[in-house]
C-alpha cells in the first residue's frame, strides 16, 4: 500500500480518537460554534502532530514530501473548520425557524409551567416545548408517562413552589423508568439567584448559596496588582501631590488632607483619605449632604481637583495600608442618604457592595455613574454596576477600567 493512503488513514482514524476524546461530535457541543471549532480544529491537529512524532521516531521522514504534507495539513484544517461553520450558521438558521433538536414538556406543580420562549431562549433554540402542563397534585406525574414516551419526549421541565421541591423529588421514581432528562426548579426565581452551587456532602446535598468573590491566587494576584500600581503612581505622581498639596495651603486656611468614615470589606469601617477640597468651616465629616454641582461649599483648588479625581490621589496610601484597593465599589460615608433615607434601606442588596474591598474607581464610575445621588435610581444603578463587577471580576476587567478611568479625567462632565 502506498505510504499516502497509510499516512491518511492513520490521521483519519487518529483524528476520530481525539474528537471522540474531546467531545467535538457531542450533541452538547457541536452546536456551539466557538467550542465546536476548537475541539475539531485541536482534534485534527494532534493527528498530524503524532504523524510527524511516528516518522520522527520510525526515521521515515524522508519517505515523506514535505510540501505534500504540509498543504494537506493545512487544507483538511480549511475544509473542517469552513464545512462545520457553515453547518452550524445553516443549523442555527434552521433553530431560529422553528426546528428543534430536542422535544420537551414544561410541568407546573401547584404554580405555571416554563414558558416555552424561555427554554427556547435558555437552550439556544435548540429545545421546543410541545406541551405545557399544570397539575394539582404530585402523583399526577405518573400520568405523563405513555405520553412522554408516545411522543418520543427528550427532556421534562418541572417547576414547583420551593417548600414542594423535596416532596417532587421523591416522586419522581414515577418517571425513572423512562429514557428522559427531567429537571426540577424552584417556581421562585429568587431562591434560583441565591443558590450559586450544588454539590454532594457526603450522602446530602449541599446548596452554596454565598460564596467568596475573589480568593484563592485570584487574591494574590489582586493585592499584587494593588501595591504594584499604589507604590508606583506615589513615586511617580509625588511631584504632584507636593504641588496640590500647596495650592491648597494658599487657597484657604485649614489642614491639606480630609478624613472620613466610610464603610469598607465585609461591612467593616475605615477611614478614607482625600485632599480637602472645601472650607474648613463647612466641611461635612458626615456627608449627610452630598456635594452637587457648583456647591457654594467647595474651593477654587478643591473645585480643579474634585472636577479632575485629584482629590482621591490620596486614597493610594489606603490601598497599600490594604482597606481599599485601586478598583472596586466606591465606598460611601455613614450617613449618606437619598430622598432622605440612608442608602442602605433603599436597596435590599446594597450590602453586597462589601463583598470586595472599596476602590478608587470601578464600573459605576466608567460607566457615567458618579456625582451625587439625588434619588432611587440612581442609586440602584451603582448599586448593579458594582455587583456585576463583584459577579464578573477578572485582571482584564481592572485593567480595562484603570485605563477607561484615565481617559475620563479630563472629559467627565459628571465629575464636579
Amino acid at each position: 500500500m502506498d505510504w499516502r493512503i497509510w499516512a491518511v488513514s492513520f490521521a483519519v482514524a487518529f483524528h476520530l480518537i481525539a474528537a471522540n476524546l474531546l467531545r467535538a461530535y457531542k450533541t452538547d457541543y457541536i452546536i456551539k460554534l466557538p467550542h465546536s471549532l476548537q475541539r475539531v480544529s485541536f482534534a485534527l491537529l494532534c493527528a498530524f502532530g503524532m504523524l510527524i512524532l511516528i516518522a520522527a521516531a520510525t526515521k521515515t521522514t524522508e519517505n515523506y514530501s514535505r510540501l505534500w504534507f504540509f498543504l494537506w495539513a493545512a487544507a483538511s484544517l480549511s475544509l473542517i473548520v469552513t464545512g462545520r461553520f457553515i453547518f452550524l450558521k445553516r443549523l442555527r438558521l434552521a433553530l431560529a425557524n422553528g426546528a428543534c433538536v430536542q422535544k420537551a414538556f414544561s410541568v407546573g406543580i401547584f404554580c405555571d409551567p416554563i414558558r416555552a420562549n424561555e427554554i427556547a431562549r435558555q437552550s439556544g433554540h435548540e429545545i421546543r416545548v410541545v406541551a405545557n402542563l399544570r397539575l394539582q397534585n404530585i402523583g399526577e406525574l405518573a400520568t405523563l408517562s405513555e405520553q412522554i414516551a408516545q411522543d418520543g419526549i427528550d427532556q421534562v421541565y418541572i417547576s414547583a413552589p420551593w417548600e414542594d421541591i423535596p416532596f417532587v423529588l421523591q416522586k419522581l421514581n414515577l418517571l425513572r423508568h423512562l429514557s428522559t432528562k427531567v429537571f426540577v426548579l424552584p417556581s421562585d426565581r429568587r431562591v434560583c439567584r441565591e443558590i450559586v452551587g450544588v454539590s454532594q456532602f457526603g450522602d446530602r446535598l449541599s446548596l452554596c448559596a454565598i460564596e467568596e468573590s475573589v480568593f484563592g491566587w485570584n487574591l494574590w494576584l489582586k493585592r499584587a496588582e494593588d501595591l504594584t500600581i499604589a507604590v508606583s503612581a506615589l513615586l511617580v505622581l509625588s511631584p504632584v501631590l507636593a504641588l496640590i498639596a500647596m495650592a491648597i495651603r494658599m487657597d484657604c486656611h485649614g489642614p491639606t488632607f480630609f478624613r472620613q468614615v466610610r464603610v469598607g470589606f465585609n461591612g467593616r469601617t475605615f477611614r478614607l483619605w482625600k485632599f480637602r477640597s472645601m472650607f474648613v468651616e463647612a466641611t461635612d465629616h458626615h456627608a449627610r449632604t452630598q456635594t452637587r454641582r457648583d456647591d457654594p461649599r467647595v474651593t477654587r483648588v478643591g473645585r480643579f481637583i474634585r472636577r479632575t479625581s485629584l482629590d482621591e490621589l490620596p486614597q493610594l496610601l489606603n490601598v497599600i495600608e490594604g482597606t481599599m484597593s485601586i478598583v472596586g465599589p466606591r465606598p460611601h460615608a455613614l450617613h449618606t442618604q437619598t430622598e432622605g433615607r440612608n442608602i442602605d434601606e433603599l436597596v435590599d442588596y446594597y450590602a453586597v457592595r462589601h463583598r470586595v474591598k472599596p476602590g478608587i474607581t470601578g464600573w459605576a464610575q466608567i460607566n457615567g455613574l458618579r456625582g451625587e445621588l439625588n434619588n432611587i435610581e440612581k442609586l440602584r444603578g451603582r448599586v448593579d454596576c458594582d455587583l456585576y463587577y463583584i459577579d464578573n471580576w477578572t485582571i482584564w476587567l481592572d485593567i480595562k477600567i484603570l485605563f477607561q478611568t484615565i481617559a475620563l479625567i479630563f472629559r467627565d462632565e459628571r465629575a464636579y
